[in-house]
């Protein structure tokens, strides 16, 4: 399928460049960015920095973040 796109002078030659460093297409990189986009996310890893942190905070199984959120610090 083929597609036009209005994009602003600048964005389209900073993207150019930047697929030419790549060694890729511009419609390759654009491919693959509609691609992450529209990924699911189960399907999508965590960052490794985010990985490393996720589940070390325990919390009550009542905990309620809306109402400490709204409640002020003390």
């Amino acid at each position: 399928m083929s597609i036009t796109l209005e994009l602003s002078d600048e964005v389209t030659q900073q993207a150019e460049q930047y697929a030419r460093q790549q060694g890729r297409s511009l419609a390759a990189l654009v491919e693959e960015y509609l691609r992450q986009v529209v990924a699911k996310p189960a399907a999508q890893q965590l960052a490794p920095a985010v990985a490393e942190l996720y589940g070390i905070l325990s919390l009550p199984a009542n905990f309620d973040y809306k109402t400490q959120r709204d409640e002020p610090a003390s």
